[in-house]
């Protein structure tokens, strides 16, 4: 009743409301887009699979989306992110009008693969500006709230969205005319997101004050010093660095468990529409988790610190890898999804929350950015491991041992590290402030400063 009641509190704020509602529409959008995706590109039965294929196409995708990532975060610092909102859904609307043509004429050529980028790097700016707008809009103390209802609808919406590509591809038959269908329908859910984004205020998700644009030299030369500082002060920023270490460490295996399903369900257990509908159940078997971690981690935080959490879910994560990976049972592996899909979830919340309480606003944009480099850039080389480590059926007994051994290693380095912080006593609001956070008052006094500095 307590969280159901911080939740509608939450809900009262016009501008956590505006903010939520741009969230789901977009990211809505987001699962119609990767359902077109996936199913165009990876489980047509005349494209063949393999691990170090799976890898090229992620590196493809994820690593100019990462390379970008910095470059959203000095734009989040200087512009509106409400802008930033309307124009990015109505860019990915038009690049999605382009990938209807383009999956019509069952190209999958460089172009094809030009425009999916786009569309996947334009979304960089979006989740970069609903994470660095979420601390404006939302009341001092309830930011774990906060990330785990706004976050994890943003998840959930996701995956309705995922369900409904896949449906309407399904019912029309499923050829690549069906999967034209899916992307027009992904272009129509990103103007409404931009509909949605555009009722608004220009300056109701910030920034608070807004950095000073320069010239085109000087604003590439900006870039560096931006990032330089931007990372000397996420360093310096003792708790969000640890947690940001461990949830990296955990990322590596996250991603081989990622790659290993898809080749699983699309060269071991069956491919073409089975495997689709399996690799449906795995992401429907997550996705409960993540809902459960949004219920689950906010009560927990009331009672334990941040760190003793995210402990407790990393060790989890090994333990259930170790027991339920090697037997490589459909029912087994739909179970790990759910357990991984609850653990990941909680460290994400904790990690996420702990970011924006220790940086500052003006460095909130270039923070996060950072941080989806690192989420990014560790979820790639993830992938390239297990090209050179994963057969083509995707089943291998050792690697499962190294996921829950990476696992296990993030859980004692954390630990370690986290027994190095003071822990003060969590705060009956839902949040504990862990040592050197930031209150949103306290931003205010030192935005000025932080701008001068940068």
């Amino acid at each position: 009743m307590a969280r159901a009641q911080e939740v509608r509190n939450l809900l009262v704020g016009k501008g956590f409301r505006a903010l939520y509602a741009a969230r789901l529409t977009s990211q809505t959008g987001d699962g119609v887009f990767q359902a077109c995706l996936v199913s165009f590109v990876l489980f047509s039965p005349e494209r063949a699979t393999s691990a170090a294929a799976l890898a090229g196409a992620l590196a493809v995708v994820l690593l100019p989306f990462s390379v970008l990532g910095p470059f959203a975060g000095i734009v989040l610092d200087r512009a509106s992110r409400q802008r930033v909102l309307v124009v990015c859904a109505l860019v990915r609307a038009a690049l999605l009008a382009m990938l209807v043509v383009l999956i019509a004429a069952h190209h999958t050529g460089p172009d094809f693969y030009a425009v999916a980028i786009a569309v996947v790097s334009t979304n960089r700016f979006v989740l970069s500006a609903l994470s660095a707008g979420l601390p404006i809009v939302v009341p001092d103390g309830s930011l774990v709230t906060a990330n785990a209802f706004s976050v994890t609808s943003g998840t959930v919406v996701t995956l309705l969205g995922a369900g409904i590509g896949a449906g309407v591809r399904s019912l029309l038959g499923g050829d690549d005319w069906a999967v034209a269908v899916v992307a027009g329908l992904a272009a129509v859910i990103y103007l409404s997101a931009a509909g949605t984004a555009a009722r608004a205020g220009r300056r109701e998700f910030g920034p608070l004050e807004p950095l000073p644009w320069e010239g085109a030299l000087g604003q590439a030369r900006q870039v560096t010093l931006d990032l330089a500082d931007g990372a000397r002060h996420l360093w310096g920023r003792r708790p969000a660095r640890d947690a940001l270490g461990a949830l990296m460490g955990a990322r590596v295996s996250v991603g081989l468990m990622a790659v290993m399903t898809i080749l699983l369900y699309r060269n071991y257990f069956g491919g073409g529409d089975s495997g689709l509908g399996g690799i449906a159940v795995v992401v429907t078997a997550g996705g409960i988790g993540l809902i459960a971690a949004a219920f689950v981690t906010p009560r927990a935080t009331r009672r334990w610190t941040k760190p003793h959490w995210i402990v407790l879910m990393l060790a989890v994560s090994a333990v259930a890898t170790l027991a339920l990976g090697p037997p490589f049972s459909r029912v087994l592996f739909v179970l790990l999804s759910l357990v991984l899909g609850f653990t990941a979830q909680g460290v994400k919340i904790c990690v996420d929350t702990t970011v924006q309480e220790e940086i500052a606003d003006a460095y909130r944009g270039r923070a996060f950015s950072l941080y989806d480099l690192m989420f990014n850039v560790t979820y790639v080389c993830a992938a390239a491991l297990g090209a050179v480590t994963l057969p083509t059926t995707g089943r291998s007994r050792p690697v499962i041992i190294v996921m829950g051994a990476v696992f296990l290693a993030s859980t004692l380095l954390y630990l370690r590290s986290a027994r190095r912080q003071r822990q003060p006593a969590p705060e009956t609001g839902g949040v504990e402030v862990a040592s050197g956070a930031v209150s949103s008052r306290e931003v205010q006094a030192t935005v000025t400063e932080s701008a001068l500095n940068s």
